[in-house]
């Protein structure tokens, strides 16, 4: 583990094996997101150095940068992904551009997202807020996929492909040789966040979707990961799912306040963390439970 900067510090991802490197994003400014960080990813391959997700803003993307120089100056070419549009994996995009340019790649979805009027308002909101954004443009991926795409890079093979369920625009990525899946913010200890109803079932197909790969290495942006978190996921959400199925009425407003009481699925049942982010996984506890009533009560 090393420090970079007082909010970027390096992890190897698998021991004994320097290709695949951690980028730990913490959030020491913004108080909401106490206790909690964001990873973001280089992998080093014969004929590649692929970043996957960006980060925060373009000073994120030049402190990770300033470690890649001699992989790059061997003659690699440099490739960035994008796993989905979230200000905290795509913001930092307008690092490479003009002389620093890179050919960015992500789901179709994502460009959408990142071209739409609700993220340029997004982000004007988060530019009055916090001094950490104030460098920030939003860059689109100019390379998009609908499914999947491949990238062949001798020694190692990057499949990215459409994961959606978090967000529609969601992404993973498959490097068989290392049987290691990224899966972005599919899988989150101690549950996967949902930001629409229409997410529900594409995420249960995305995790088994998961699961059937039989991956031995494991990587999430928001905390650890194994095979082991994509079971535990699973069963979340196909749990709050079923207990869902058997609310008979239309939740009153009152009732989705509280929507854990209405389907007795406490946060304690899911998860036993008391640290500084449990406020903030309480609130996502209840937005996940209000989500899945939707699938059920329109």
């Amino acid at each position: 583990m090393t420090k970079l900067s007082k909010t970027i510090t390096y992890l190897p991802a698998i021991q004994g094996d320097t290709r695949i490197r951690i980028f730990r994003r913490t959030f020491p400014d913004m108080e909401e997101f106490a206790g909690m960080y964001v990873d973001a990813y280089a992998i080093i391959s014969t004929r590649y150095v692929v970043i996957c997700d960006t980060l925060l803003c373009p000073e994120d993307m030049e402190t990770v940068m300033t470690t890649l120089g001699p992989e790059l100056a061997s003659g690699r070419q440099l490739l960035v992904i994008n796993s989905h549009a979230d200000w905290d994996h795509a913001w930092g995009n307008g690092y490479f551009v003009g002389q620093r340019s890179a050919p960015i790649l992500a789901h179709d979805a994502c460009r959408t997202r990142l071209l739409s009027k609700e993220a340029q308002e997004q982000l004007t909101t988060y530019q009055k807020r916090e001094t950490t954004f104030h460098n920030v443009t939003l860059t689109a991926p100019a390379l998009t996929f609908t499914y999947d795409l491949t990238l062949y890079g001798d020694d190692l093979t990057f499949t990215l492909f459409a994961a959606p369920g978090h967000t529609i625009d969601s992404s993973a990525l498959w490097i068989p040789e290392l049987r290691l899946l990224l899966a972005f913010d599919a899988i989150e200890a101690p549950f996967p966040l949902l930001e629409s109803a229409d997410g529900v079932q594409p995420l249960i197909a995305t995790l088994q979707h998961f699961l059937a790969l039989d991956p031995l290495h494991v990587l999430c942006s928001h905390s650890t990961a194994d095979s082991a978190l994509i079971r535990k996921n699973l069963d979340y959400i196909q749990t709050l799912v079923q207990r869902a199925a058997q609310i008979t009425h239309r939740p009153t407003n009152a009732e989705l306040e509280h929507a854990s009481t209405l389907i007795a699925s406490p946060f304690a049942e899911f998860s036993d963390d008391e640290t500084d982010a449990s406020a903030f996984y309480r609130q996502a506890h209840e937005e996940n439970i209000r989500y899945i009533l939707q699938t059920y009560h329109a």
